[in-house]
């Protein structure tokens, strides 16, 4: 029941996956311009780190309380 309430951050988290592929393989070039190869790999190492903090929030067991 769990993974049903996060299935909105565990989509998110595979979609910054894709993001991140995409970027890695140059792809995304056809629909972003980039000014220099810096802001391509800042955008590739981001969307890595969200994907994985995503992943990590959205497949949790445990809940924290406020």
């Amino acid at each position: 029941m769990n993974i049903i309430k996060n299935i909105g951050q565990i989509a998110l988290g595979l979609a910054s996956f894709y993001i991140a592929y995409l970027t890695g393989t140059g792809d995304i070039l056809n629909y972003i311009n980039f000014s220099d190869p810096l802001g391509e790999f800042a955008l590739c190492v981001l969307s890595l780190m969200m994907g994985i903090f995503l992943l990590c929030s959205g497949l949790a067991k445990n809940k924290i309380s406020c």
